[in-house]
């Protein structure tokens, strides 16, 4: 297919849902691939969590990750059918609002709104430490409250000053961290092999059942790391209007990202693991992946893998603010956000939608001075995402017989098996993550968040909504049905 013809395809789709091509389409496959593989992070998640699991399950823990994996495989699958039919900015808002009711679509941007705000501090904050003791610097809460702030308002900045700088950021990011990533396991594995390793490590549960209690729920407790970590590969989806071809360009870039992140931080899980010598230091250590490199690698060494890890989790950060600021236009486009009329402004010399990055970078900075521990927002961040993943699949599953087929991806028969043994998954996962008692004041935080969403929709949004004066209009599902085989 020409380029003409493709580009004519895009604008086509836009038009057929009534919006107007106001961000420029400069995304191919790679650059689409590399939003989602940034923003999973699989070096953001495991460097900012891998302490908690050895605290929590010992190294054994690191066995919740292929669960995990394979879970949110599965919903990144259906994820791509949608992204296939509906390629526009706003993902499972612009989606649920189409599949169950604009009230519904409203209350699911409202939890991607949460989770994006408080997911980019989280990942900064994970860039902090790291920083912090390369340069000799004091590592008390206070000094990485600062270089988290710093680093948010640089990669405001750099989003600010167009998709395009973003994006060749994000690309070169994705070679440092596969390169570093694989070359730790290389690296390590091969010191490891050589020098000895202590394989038993990967069935070593740690504390967790030094009081002769059950190791199930220690385990559990393990999988926030990779409920923490393996998401946000939908983030493909929410530029897709950036993208060229979305249709069949971003469901290929999901699916893409969730099996090597899944698949390639497993590998390093295992390597790190079996490194360990001496588990008590590594857990008494602030950071213990820098700790374990250092002390089996050398300083040297070492740092350069840790140069490579700071690169890609700043670019994690990057693309997320991205990210976000699109959903905010996304939603202040139709008018079902506060400040709408400020929000939805698109600058003509960038494309870029300066002002919610603008509120992004607040927000974050907000975020980070007001919470109570990095825990906390980490956890907020792992339960919201499955909560909004579960409405988005409820939805699908509520409208699966009536989907089109598609001549880019489609599952067919295998559509309804899917969507159940997602759902299921994904209410365990929420159960996991919120009913064992360490994680209640995370469940509460969430929940929080869900109720004022709530409360804001029927306060400020919903008889607009309802009157048809605000909100997406267009909902022709029936109609495309039976006029337009291959849209949605």
């Amino acid at each position: 297919m020409s380029k003409p013809s493709i580009k004519n395809n895009d604008t086509r789709d836009m038009q057929h849902y009534h919006y107007t091509q106001e961000l420029k389409r400069t995304l191919k496959l790679f650059s689409s691939f590399a939003v989602a593989f940034s923003f999973i992070s699989i070096t953001t998640g495991i460097f900012t969590n891998y302490g908690f699991v050895l605290n929590t399950s010992g190294p054994a823990g690191i066995w919740t990750w292929p669960i995990v994996t394979i879970g949110h495989l599965l919903v990144a699958i259906i994820f791509a059918e949608l992204a296939g039919r509906i390629p526009l900015s706003g993902y499972s808002y612009q989606w649920v609002s189409r599949l169950a009711n604009p009230g519904l679509g409203w209350f699911a941007g409202w939890i991607a709104f949460c989770f994006l705000v408080i997911v980019v501090p989280t990942v900064d904050y994970a860039l902090a430490p790291i920083i912090a003791e390369m340069f000799g610097w004091d590592t008390g809460s206070s000094t990485l409250v600062w270089i988290v702030i710093g680093t948010l308002v640089v990669q405001a900045l750099l989003n600010i000053y167009g998709v395009k700088l973003a994006t060749r950021i994000n690309d070169i990011a994705v070679y440092t961290e596969v390169i570093g990533m694989v070359g730790i396991i290389l690296v390590l594995g091969v010191v490891v092999l050589v020098k000895g390793g202590d394989w038993s490590m990967l069935v070593n549960p740690g504390t967790a059942v030094s009081t002769g209690g059950s190791y199930l729920g220690a385990f559990i407790l393990a999988a926030l790391m990779g409920s923490y970590t393996l998401v946000g590969f939908e983030a493909a989806a929410n530029l897709s209007e950036e993208t060229i071809d979305a249709k069949k360009t971003v469901p290929r870039a999901m699916i893409l990202s969730v099996i090597l992140s899944g698949s390639i931080g497993f590998i390093m899980l295992i390597v790190i693991s079996a490194a360990i010598t001496d588990l008590p230091a590594v857990l008494s250590a602030a950071n213990p992946i820098p700790y374990i490199l250092q002390n089996r690698l050398g300083t040297a060494v070492s740092a350069i893998f840790l140069a490579m890890v700071l690169i890609s989790i700043f670019a994690c950060g990057l693309i997320i603010m991205a990210s976000a600021s699109r959903l905010i236009y996304a939603l202040s486009r139709d008018n079902v956000f506060f400040g709408s009329s400020i929000f939805k402004k698109v600058s003509p010399q960038t494309s870029v939608p300066t002002n919610a990055v603008l509120l992004v970078l607040i927000l974050g900075i907000l975020a980070v001075l007001f919470a109570d521990s990095l825990t906390l927002l980490v956890g907020a961040t792992a339960v919201l995402p499955a909560s909004l993943y579960l409405i988005t699949v409820a939805a699908y599953a509520w409208r699966r017989k009536e989907l089109p087929t598609s001549d880019h991806f489609d599952l067919g028969k295998w559509r309804g098996p899917l969507t159940f043994i997602t759902i299921a998954w994904l209410l365990f996962e929420i159960g996991i993550l919120t009913v064992p008692a360490d994680f209640h004041k995370v469940a509460f935080v969430a929940a929080g968040l869900m109720v004022l969403g709530v409360i804001l929709y029927f306060l400020f949004f919903r008889k607009g909504i309802m009157e048809g004066r605000i909100g997406i209009q267009d909902r022709t599902f029936a109609i495309e049905k039976k006029q337009d085989k291959a849209s949605f």
